[in-house]
Protein backbone atom coordinates (compact mmCIF):
# COMPACT_ATOMS: atom_id res chain seq x y z
CA UNK A 1 0.00 0.00 0.00
CA UNK A 2 1.39 3.55 -0.95
CA UNK A 3 0.50 7.12 -0.74
CA UNK A 4 2.89 9.22 -2.39
CA UNK A 5 2.95 12.65 -4.03
CA UNK A 6 3.35 13.50 -7.99
CA UNK A 7 2.33 15.02 -10.78
CA UNK A 8 0.27 14.46 -13.50
CA UNK A 9 0.82 16.61 -16.52
CA UNK A 10 2.78 18.91 -14.72
CA UNK A 11 -0.60 19.42 -12.32
CA UNK A 12 0.22 18.27 -8.18
CA UNK A 13 -1.09 15.33 -7.88
CA UNK A 14 -1.53 12.38 -5.36
CA UNK A 15 -0.94 8.66 -5.97
CA UNK A 16 -2.78 5.84 -4.37
CA UNK A 17 -1.86 2.20 -5.24
CA UNK A 18 -1.82 -1.32 -3.94
CA UNK A 19 -0.79 -4.97 -5.68
CA UNK A 20 -4.07 -4.54 -8.08
CA UNK A 21 -4.90 -0.51 -8.80
CA UNK A 22 -3.60 2.77 -8.51
CA UNK A 23 -5.24 5.82 -8.46
CA UNK A 24 -4.07 9.31 -9.42
CA UNK A 25 -6.00 12.38 -7.74
CA UNK A 26 -5.91 16.06 -9.10
CA UNK A 27 -6.98 18.33 -6.04
CA UNK A 28 -6.32 21.44 -9.01
CA UNK A 29 -8.72 19.70 -11.69
CA UNK A 30 -12.00 19.77 -8.98
CA UNK A 31 -10.31 16.88 -6.91
CA UNK A 32 -10.68 14.55 -9.82
CA UNK A 33 -9.71 11.03 -9.97
CA UNK A 34 -7.91 11.46 -13.34
CA UNK A 35 -6.29 7.30 -13.39
CA UNK A 36 -7.59 4.52 -12.46
CA UNK A 37 -4.75 2.29 -13.49
CA UNK A 38 -5.49 -1.67 -13.85
CA UNK A 39 -2.63 -3.79 -15.57
CA UNK A 40 -0.97 -0.20 -15.90
CA UNK A 41 -3.62 1.10 -17.93
CA UNK A 42 -5.89 3.59 -17.18
CA UNK A 43 -9.65 2.78 -17.41
CA UNK A 44 -11.06 6.19 -17.82
CA UNK A 45 -10.98 7.98 -20.57
CA UNK A 46 -8.91 11.52 -20.19
CA UNK A 47 -8.85 14.68 -22.52
CA UNK A 48 -4.98 14.51 -23.49
CA UNK A 49 -4.86 17.58 -25.86
CA UNK A 50 -6.44 20.11 -23.57
CA UNK A 51 -4.21 18.42 -20.53
CA UNK A 52 -1.46 19.70 -22.61
CA UNK A 53 -2.72 23.30 -23.21
CA UNK A 54 -2.84 22.25 -27.04
CA UNK A 55 -7.11 22.57 -27.29
CA UNK A 56 -9.76 24.71 -25.72
CA UNK A 57 -13.05 23.15 -24.30
CA UNK A 58 -15.61 20.76 -24.91
CA UNK A 59 -18.71 22.48 -26.81
CA UNK A 60 -21.15 19.96 -24.73
CA UNK A 61 -21.71 22.98 -22.19
CA UNK A 62 -20.28 26.08 -23.27
CA UNK A 63 -16.34 26.64 -23.50
CA UNK A 64 -16.42 23.76 -20.42
CA UNK A 65 -12.90 22.70 -19.32
CA UNK A 66 -13.76 19.02 -19.98
CA UNK A 67 -10.59 17.10 -18.02
CA UNK A 68 -11.90 14.22 -18.64
CA UNK A 69 -12.08 11.38 -15.57
CA UNK A 70 -14.34 11.14 -12.56
CA UNK A 71 -15.55 14.04 -10.82
CA UNK A 72 -19.00 14.96 -8.77
CA UNK A 73 -21.65 17.84 -9.78
CA UNK A 74 -24.41 18.97 -8.07
CA UNK A 75 -27.61 18.06 -9.72
CA UNK A 76 -30.16 18.60 -11.34
CA UNK A 77 -28.30 20.71 -14.36
CA UNK A 78 -31.38 22.51 -14.57
CA UNK A 79 -31.00 24.95 -11.44
CA UNK A 80 -27.16 26.07 -12.78
CA UNK A 81 -27.24 29.49 -12.98
CA UNK A 82 -26.87 28.57 -16.76
CA UNK A 83 -27.90 24.82 -17.54
CA UNK A 84 -26.36 24.95 -21.20
CA UNK A 85 -22.30 26.13 -19.82
CA UNK A 86 -20.70 24.51 -17.32
CA UNK A 87 -20.30 26.60 -14.26
CA UNK A 88 -16.28 26.89 -13.19
CA UNK A 89 -17.27 27.75 -9.77
CA UNK A 90 -17.90 24.20 -9.09
CA UNK A 91 -16.08 22.21 -12.06
CA UNK A 92 -13.03 24.16 -12.54
CA UNK A 93 -11.79 25.01 -9.09
CA UNK A 94 -9.27 23.50 -6.56
CA UNK A 95 -9.69 21.26 -4.04
CA UNK A 96 -8.36 20.95 -0.72
CA UNK A 97 -6.78 17.41 0.95
CA UNK A 98 -7.96 17.69 4.49
CA UNK A 99 -6.90 13.78 5.57
CA UNK A 100 -4.74 11.16 4.52
CA UNK A 101 -4.46 8.01 5.49
CA UNK A 102 -1.16 5.48 4.67
CA UNK A 103 -0.84 2.17 6.24
CA UNK A 104 -0.47 -1.63 5.75
CA UNK A 105 -4.29 -2.53 5.66
CA UNK A 106 -5.27 0.72 3.43
CA UNK A 107 -4.49 4.45 2.03
CA UNK A 108 -6.90 6.95 1.59
CA UNK A 109 -6.96 10.90 0.95
CA UNK A 110 -10.08 13.12 1.50
CA UNK A 111 -10.64 15.90 -0.18
CA UNK A 112 -12.95 19.14 -0.08
CA UNK A 113 -13.90 21.73 -2.52
CA UNK A 114 -14.85 25.49 -1.75
CA UNK A 115 -18.23 27.15 -1.19
CA UNK A 116 -19.97 27.44 -4.48
CA UNK A 117 -20.86 30.72 -4.83
CA UNK A 118 -24.52 30.43 -6.02
CA UNK A 119 -25.26 27.43 -3.97
CA UNK A 120 -23.16 28.42 -0.91
CA UNK A 121 -22.88 23.91 -1.25
CA UNK A 122 -19.44 22.55 -0.66
CA UNK A 123 -18.81 19.26 -2.16
CA UNK A 124 -16.41 16.72 -0.96
CA UNK A 125 -14.85 12.76 -1.16
CA UNK A 126 -13.12 10.21 0.69
CA UNK A 127 -11.52 7.65 -1.36
CA UNK A 128 -10.22 4.39 0.49
CA UNK A 129 -8.58 1.63 -1.20
CA UNK A 130 -7.42 -1.24 0.78
CA UNK A 131 -4.41 -3.95 0.65
CA UNK A 132 -5.01 -6.58 -1.98
CA UNK A 133 -8.61 -5.31 -3.71
CA UNK A 134 -9.87 -4.13 -6.75
CA UNK A 135 -11.92 -2.22 -4.75
CA UNK A 136 -12.65 1.45 -4.06
CA UNK A 137 -14.76 3.28 -1.21
CA UNK A 138 -15.65 6.73 -2.28
CA UNK A 139 -18.29 8.87 -0.46
CA UNK A 140 -18.90 11.96 -1.81
CA UNK A 141 -20.47 14.26 0.49
CA UNK A 142 -22.73 17.71 0.10
CA UNK A 143 -22.45 20.34 3.39
CA UNK A 144 -24.03 23.28 3.20
CA UNK A 145 -21.88 26.19 4.39
CA UNK A 146 -24.18 29.07 3.22
CA UNK A 147 -27.00 30.70 5.53
CA UNK A 148 -30.30 29.02 3.34
CA UNK A 149 -31.82 26.00 3.03
CA UNK A 150 -30.51 24.23 -0.44
CA UNK A 151 -32.21 21.06 -1.94
CA UNK A 152 -29.62 19.15 -4.57
CA UNK A 153 -28.71 15.64 -5.06
CA UNK A 154 -25.00 14.13 -5.48
CA UNK A 155 -24.12 13.31 -9.21
CA UNK A 156 -21.53 11.24 -9.82
CA UNK A 157 -19.65 11.44 -13.16
CA UNK A 158 -16.96 8.91 -14.81
CA UNK A 159 -16.34 9.43 -18.43
CA UNK A 160 -14.50 6.06 -20.02
CA UNK A 161 -13.13 5.49 -24.24
CA UNK A 162 -15.28 4.42 -26.00
CA UNK A 163 -16.14 1.71 -28.03
CA UNK A 164 -17.96 -0.06 -25.17
CA UNK A 165 -21.00 -1.78 -23.40
CA UNK A 166 -23.07 -0.40 -20.35
CA UNK A 167 -24.67 -3.11 -18.63
CA UNK A 168 -28.37 -1.74 -16.61
CA UNK A 169 -29.67 -3.92 -13.88
CA UNK A 170 -32.73 -5.49 -15.23
CA UNK A 171 -34.60 -4.07 -12.44
CA UNK A 172 -36.01 -0.48 -13.09
CA UNK A 173 -37.19 0.73 -16.90
CA UNK A 174 -34.90 2.83 -19.19
CA UNK A 175 -35.85 6.04 -20.51
CA UNK A 176 -34.41 8.40 -23.36
CA UNK A 177 -33.12 11.65 -21.55
CA UNK A 178 -31.82 13.54 -24.13
CA UNK A 179 -31.35 13.20 -28.13
CA UNK A 180 -31.84 10.08 -30.19
CA UNK A 181 -30.15 7.08 -29.26
CA UNK A 182 -29.39 5.11 -32.75
CA UNK A 183 -30.97 1.91 -33.83
CA UNK A 184 -29.68 -1.41 -32.66
CA UNK A 185 -28.23 0.61 -29.19
CA UNK A 186 -29.19 -1.76 -27.10
CA UNK A 187 -28.94 -5.62 -26.82
CA UNK A 188 -31.39 -6.33 -23.52
CA UNK A 189 -29.67 -5.05 -20.57
CA UNK A 190 -26.76 -3.90 -22.08
CA UNK A 191 -26.19 -0.60 -24.25
CA UNK A 192 -23.13 -0.10 -27.06
CA UNK A 193 -21.74 2.92 -27.37
CA UNK A 194 -19.21 3.88 -30.36
CA UNK A 195 -19.17 7.78 -29.78
CA UNK A 196 -20.43 8.81 -32.81
CA UNK A 197 -23.64 9.99 -31.34
CA UNK A 198 -25.18 12.15 -29.07
CA UNK A 199 -27.99 11.10 -26.45
CA UNK A 200 -28.55 9.82 -22.84
CA UNK A 201 -30.27 7.22 -21.31
CA UNK A 202 -30.89 6.85 -17.33
CA UNK A 203 -33.22 4.31 -15.18
CA UNK A 204 -34.45 4.22 -11.72
CA UNK A 205 -33.24 0.94 -10.26
CA UNK A 206 -33.43 -0.58 -6.94
CA UNK A 207 -30.36 -2.42 -7.48
CA UNK A 208 -28.05 0.38 -6.93
CA UNK A 209 -25.22 -0.53 -9.71
CA UNK A 210 -23.99 -0.07 -12.94
CA UNK A 211 -20.99 -1.51 -15.34
CA UNK A 212 -19.20 -0.52 -18.35
CA UNK A 213 -16.35 -2.60 -20.32
CA UNK A 214 -14.38 -0.91 -23.36
CA UNK A 215 -13.33 -3.02 -26.03
CA UNK A 216 -9.37 -2.35 -25.47
CA UNK A 217 -9.03 -2.66 -21.66
CA UNK A 218 -6.78 -5.66 -20.47
CA UNK A 219 -8.10 -9.10 -19.09
CA UNK A 220 -11.69 -8.56 -20.13
CA UNK A 221 -12.34 -5.92 -17.35
CA UNK A 222 -15.55 -4.20 -16.19
CA UNK A 223 -16.07 -1.19 -14.03
CA UNK A 224 -19.24 -1.42 -11.69
CA UNK A 225 -20.08 0.92 -9.54
CA UNK A 226 -21.72 0.74 -6.89
CA UNK A 227 -24.36 2.98 -4.74
CA UNK A 228 -26.99 2.92 -2.26
CA UNK A 229 -29.81 3.50 -4.68
CA UNK A 230 -32.37 5.19 -2.23
CA UNK A 231 -34.98 4.29 -4.92
CA UNK A 232 -38.12 5.11 -2.97
CA UNK A 233 -37.03 8.57 -3.01
CA UNK A 234 -37.37 11.61 -5.08
CA UNK A 235 -34.65 11.85 -7.94
CA UNK A 236 -33.30 14.50 -10.58
CA UNK A 237 -35.29 13.31 -14.14
CA UNK A 238 -36.09 10.32 -11.51
CA UNK A 239 -32.83 8.38 -12.26
CA UNK A 240 -30.39 7.06 -10.33
CA UNK A 241 -27.93 5.44 -13.22
CA UNK A 242 -27.33 7.06 -16.33
CA UNK A 243 -25.32 7.05 -19.58
CA UNK A 244 -24.14 9.72 -22.20
CA UNK A 245 -22.82 9.10 -25.53
CA UNK A 246 -20.35 11.98 -26.65
CA UNK A 247 -18.83 12.73 -29.80
CA UNK A 248 -15.91 15.33 -30.87
CA UNK A 249 -14.70 14.19 -28.37
CA UNK A 250 -15.61 10.75 -28.40
CA UNK A 251 -16.29 9.27 -25.29
CA UNK A 252 -18.82 7.67 -22.58
CA UNK A 253 -20.14 9.11 -19.44
CA UNK A 254 -21.59 6.44 -16.49
CA UNK A 255 -23.08 8.27 -13.93
CA UNK A 256 -24.59 7.62 -10.42
CA UNK A 257 -27.18 9.78 -8.42
CA UNK A 258 -28.29 10.20 -4.98
CA UNK A 259 -31.43 11.20 -3.84
CA UNK A 260 -32.29 15.31 -4.21
CA UNK A 261 -31.47 16.16 -0.35
CA UNK A 262 -33.02 19.29 1.84
CA UNK A 263 -29.87 20.88 4.16
CA UNK A 264 -30.37 23.07 6.43
CA UNK A 265 -27.13 25.56 6.56
CA UNK A 266 -24.51 23.59 8.77
CA UNK A 267 -26.02 20.17 7.83
CA UNK A 268 -24.47 17.57 5.54
CA UNK A 269 -25.01 14.62 3.81
CA UNK A 270 -23.20 11.42 2.85
CA UNK A 271 -23.46 9.09 -0.79
CA UNK A 272 -21.83 6.03 -0.20
CA UNK A 273 -20.38 4.56 -3.22
CA UNK A 274 -17.92 2.03 -4.51
CA UNK A 275 -15.85 0.76 -7.92
CA UNK A 276 -15.12 -2.77 -8.49
CA UNK A 277 -12.41 -3.78 -11.26
CA UNK A 278 -13.56 -7.28 -12.48
CA UNK A 279 -11.71 -9.33 -14.88
CA UNK A 280 -11.63 -12.50 -16.16
CA UNK A 281 -7.96 -13.44 -15.52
Amino acid sequence: MTLTYTSFFDRPAYQLSNKRLSLTVVPALSGRVMELLFRKQNLFWINEPLLKGEAGGDPTLGNWMNWGGYKTWLAPQSRWPDPDTMSDEMDNVEWTVIGQTDSAVATGLHLRGPIIPWSGLQLGRQITLRAGEKKVAVRESIHNSGDTTQTWAAWAVAQFPVPGWATYPSEGARKTLALTPPKRFARRDRLHFKGDSKWKVGALTPDGWGEYQANRWPASATFRASFAPHANLPHPDDCNLETWSNSGPAYMELEWLGPLVTLKPGESWVFETSWTVNSGQ
